[in-house]
């Protein structure tokens, strides 16, 4: 096996999917684990016998993660509430995520700490999204007591907090003037509250609203007619923050501290104090945070210096987040993020030998060439991902990305630069906000252009 963790990641996926699709008790995959880490050991020198018994307990791990992840606390609030509303629920708990707030009211994720119901209270535990209406000036970490009706929809529905309150009047709402909120996410709202208030005062509402996308992750301000180009041109990735926006601020930083000249060695951990930063300044949301994680494992192997750094350090990173939550293996995001990275890993290199790019004389078209093979890898890599849940394929993309992609890296360092620079000289400020208003203008200019060609996209 020349790709040890690759395997690894390959069997880890396998048993996540097997307990996804068919129902086996925890207890049976526990008492195989245990067989087989035992067999492992006695196994260790036996060659062939050794790696079949450890990709099985690889296998047999995958599906205990996921068996636990659906394993709840006897105190879970899921416990207490069903599909009908057998309310009405008196719940006390603070909130566990930035307050969203529109229609005259506010939504956001609750965390519980006591549950009240038919005159009893009970200790609880878990999370419960809260549609509030009449106020909407909540802040994350507030404790509350809400007294409202609460329900679980059906099977069907496919949302992370499978578990609804609506609380109709602002009168059911006892605020208790304390915070529980974690430090983390205070600070990392915080700055994310602060560049966005950069973005409103100092651009226009469409360049706002494109930075505020592809910079903090909050693409809900997005135009529908420019989302639906992007979409059709499959360049809509550029708005979400992912792996691209994280390799972006990792090349950036890394270039700006070798300007400083920061010695080398150094210069990683340089580069993963920035992506940590970003991290933070996005808000910290779970897609980020996966990309940020990604980020790190592959600047690690940089650091290593080993040949195999870029595909060792991403099966790494796909283990470790997984092993987190092996739910994500069924995140979009999760799977266009890393099957990118992979199409990249693994097919680039065959590309560039079939076409025998070395061969070039003359640097630009060998950088012309480049470009376009990674462009077409990663559209293959992420072509049939795109099919099914989108229904859409864009063959458009390989071309479109060549030109879109460096454009949307300059948006990048532009915004986060306006954002910085907001504490320095009105001269400065405006001199960042004119570069970054002709960035997005051309940038969803390309856009349309490649999506109105022909034969740009066809929908299935």
């Amino acid at each position: 096996m020349k790709n040890v963790l690759g395997c690894f990641v390959v069997f880890f996926c396998m048993g996540i999917i097997c307990v996804y699709l068919f129902k086996v008790s925890f207890q049976a995959f526990y008492i195989i684990a245990l067989i087989l880490a035992l067999s492992c050991m006695l196994l260790i020198n036996k060659g062939l016998s050794f790696e079949v018994t450890l990709c099985a307990l690889i296998f047999t791990l995958g599906a205990l993660c996921l068996k636990n992840s659906y394993t709840t606390p006897k105190t879970d609030i899921g416990r207490y509430i069903r599909y009908r509303n057998n309310g009405p629920y008196i719940i006390k708990g603070f909130i566990n995520s930035k307050p969203v707030f529109k229609d005259a009211g506010s939504s956001f994720i609750f965390r519980v700490e006591e549950l009240g119901l038919e005159g009893k209270r009970y200790k609880s535990c878990g999370n419960i999204r809260v549609a509030v209406k009449g106020i909407n000036n909540f802040s994350y970490g507030e404790e509350l007591i809400l007294f409202g009706s609460a329900y679980r929809p059906y099977r069907f529905f496919t949302g992370k907090i499978p578990l609804l309150m609506q609380v109709k009047k602002s009168s059911s709402v006892t605020r208790l003037n304390t915070n529980k909120g974690s430090l983390f996410k205070k600070s990392a709202f915080f700055l994310k509250d602060n560049a966005e208030s950069v973005f409103l005062r100092h651009l226009s509402p469409l360049a706002a609203s494109i930075n505020r996308a592809m910079i903090l992750g909050d693409k809900k301000s997005i135009p529908a007619a420019v989302y639906d180009y992007m979409v059709k041109s499959a360049t809509v990735h550029i708005m979400v923050v992912s792996g691209f926006h994280v390799g972006v601020i990792a090349f950036i930083s890394g270039v700006l501290l070798k300007i400083l000249r920061i010695p080398r060695r150094i210069r990683y951990f340089g580069v993963i104090f920035f992506l940590i930063l970003y991290c933070f300044i996005t808000g910290a949301s779970t897609p980020v945070m996966r990309a940020t994680v990604m980020g790190v494992f592959l600047t690690i192997g940089c650091f290593l210096q080993r040949e195999t750094s870029l595909k060792s350090s991403l099966s790494l990173a796909a283990l470790f987040i997984l092993a987190i939550n092996p739910r994500d293996l069924f995140s979009i995001s999760f799977q266009l993020s890393f099957a990118s990275v992979a199409a990249i890993a693994y097919l680039y290199p065959c590309l560039k030998a079939l076409f025998q790019v070395e061969r070039l004389r003359i640097g630009f078209l060998k950088v012309i060439a480049n470009s376009l093979l990674i462009s077409f890898s990663a559209w293959l890599g992420t072509a049939g991902l795109i099919a099914y849940y989108f229904k859409i394929i864009s063959p458009v993309a390989i071309l479109a990305n060549l030109f879109i992609i460096p454009l949307a890296s300059l948006l990048i360092i532009s915004g986060l630069s306006l954002a910085i620079a907001s504490v320095f000289p009105p001269v400065l400020l405006g001199a960042f906000a004119g570069f970054n208003e002709l960035i997005v203008f051309l940038l969803l200019w390309l856009g349309r252009f490649f999506s109105d060609l022909p034969f740009a996209y066809r929908y299935l």
